[in-house]
């Protein structure tokens, strides 16, 4: 099957939904790395009292007395760029003369993502004990890139048309649900709350990308023929999590609050199992390889506090900080073979020495490693303000600015998996509609700081099977998130 064809079947097979689960979740409002949890939007904290607690902090449904079922929905509007420069083309003898815009140049996005939460909780008519569920998806992002329109029908590059990023990202998601069951006990003689929480894990990876064997973007061969393949990957498993915390009121004037979320599978090594098609040059698409990838997803510490200085007026600061340096690569394995092993020799100076890392050599931790993605993400933090005020007893106009840092270093930055350093501001408002129904709406707009890699991407230089095309370049990204939610009490 030809290059064109790999391309054509691919869009054909996503414009028909057939990839249903992705490189990167259901909801793109981002913290840090690939964390997507904004529901409850300003009410949504290590503090707060509704069922988004059962994420946040478990202790928090014990805080208000009865039932509540809480829905939610974030919808997101993403742009992004990527500028490409001729200087991370691998060879000029790759790129012919007349195609440097074939792998050089802007590639933008732009998608309309929505992402779910819908939980309950309940005092069962007691005084000290409450329980909860929730499903929603803290972890993940989507993305469809759009097409180098020059390159639509080419018959000597018909790769190209899939954007100067395809390297990294055509089509794509990555999603983490959870299922989540949460228990909380009241206090109130000293009123304090606790509670801990367990989650049943769905993670799904599904996403396509251009790709060669040598791990260079090179359009044809020495001898003039195509090149160009592609590599597409569906992976899946199930995990488990807990979460722990506590949250202190005093006179319902202050609430100080502190939690902990758990890895996936505690240490936080994940293994999906799944299928790896390539198709490389001129060559038949060879039938789907089964595959094993392993990953880590990391823990969240988070704290806060809210306050009432007067009874209209709300003040809230917390943050929170996540282990993001556990995301240290994602490993694609033989999943035939039962020595397969991706634990990589010089991973401590990796982004120092690139030269060093990622080849599959004679070391006995190296074994059946059809592919690496390195990562070597930092842990990153986030702090946010937030107040309210009530204009009258049913309306509350609240405002919220914030920052998160990144996890993603400049080395390893590319396409499928961005982040930076951004800025939050929000504004909305609850508002009581009946008096057990309140609905509340929030505007944020989260403001990436642009990235600019400056020639320091070493995607390039890491030994193959590790190798990939440099994703060197400038970076610019906006979100504006959309979060609504209905909040029924009982």
């Amino acid at each position: 099957m030809s290059l064109a064809r790999h391309a054509s079947r691919s869009r054909t097979l996503f414009a028909c939904g057939l990839l249903t689960a992705a490189l990167v979740g259901a909801n793109e409002a981002r913290a840090s790395g690939l964390s997507t949890a904004r529901f409850g939007g300003e009410h949504g904290h290590v503090t707060t009292d509704n069922p988004t607690a059962i994420y946040y902090n478990p202790a928090g449904i014990a805080l208000k007395p009865g039932s509540r079922i809480f829905v939610d929905g974030s919808f997101a509007a993403r742009w992004v760029s990527y500028d490409r420069p001729e200087s991370a083309i691998s060879s000029a003898t790759g790129t012919p003369e007349g195609a440097t815009d074939a792998n050089a140049g802007v590639a933008k996005l732009s998608n309309f993502i929505a992402g779910p939460f819908a939980g309950a909780s309940s005092d069962f008519g007691t005084k000290f004990f409450s329980a909860g569920a929730a499903v929603y998806f803290p972890f993940g992002g989507q993305s469809t890139w759009k097409p180098n329109e020059k390159y639509r029908g080419s018959q000597d590059y018909p790769g190209a048309v899939d954007g100067v990023q395809r390297w990294h990202t055509i089509d794509g998601k990555l999603r983490s649900m959870y299922i989540t069951g949460a228990v909380a006990f009241n206090i109130a003689k000293i009123g304090l709350s606790i509670g801990l929480s367990g989650s049943a894990i769905r993670s799904e990876i599904d996403t396509i990308r251009a790709r060669n064997a040598d791990g260079t973007d090179d359009l044809v061969g020495s001898d003039g023929t195509l090149k160009e393949g592609r590599s597409w990957l569906k992976a899946s498993g199930w995990q488990g999590s807990f979460g722990i915390g506590a949250i202190w009121n005093w006179r319902d004037k202050l609430w100080i609050g502190a939690s902990y979320t758990s890895r996936p599978n505690i240490t936080g090594n994940m293994t999906l199992k799944g299928e790896l098609s390539n198709a490389f040059g001129t060559a038949a698409v060879g039938a789907p390889a089964p595959i094993e990838l392993q990953q880590r997803l990391p823990d969240i510490v988070r704290f806060g506090f809210r306050v009432r200085p007067v009874p209209k007026l709300e003040l809230r600061l917390f943050g929170d900080f996540t282990n993001w340096k556990v995301m240290d690569k994602q490993c694609v394995l033989d999943a035939t073979k039962a020595d397969r092993q991706c634990d990589f020799a010089n991973a401590d100076t990796a982004l120092t020495d690139p030269a060093s890392y990622g080849g599959d050599g004679p070391d006995d931790n190296v074994k059946n490693v059809t592919q690496n993605i390195p990562r070597f993400w930092k842990p990153a933090g986030g702090v946010r303000f937030g107040a309210s005020y009530w204009v009258i007893e049913a309306v509350e106009l609240y405002a919220g600015l914030g920052f998160d840092s990144t996890a993603v270093p400049v080395q390893t930055i590319e396409p499928a998996l961005l982040d930076s350093n951004k800025m939050t501001f929000s504004l909305g408002g609850r508002f009581r509609l009946h008096q057990r129904l309140h609905l509340g709406l929030t505007f944020t707009d989260i403001a990436y700081l642009k990235v600019d890699t400056k020639g320091r991407s070493v995607l390039n230089k890491f030994q193959a099977p590790t190798k990939a095309a440099s994703a060197d370049g400038i970076y610019k990204q906006n979100i504006f998130l959309t979060n609504l939610y209905l909040d029924v009490n009982f």
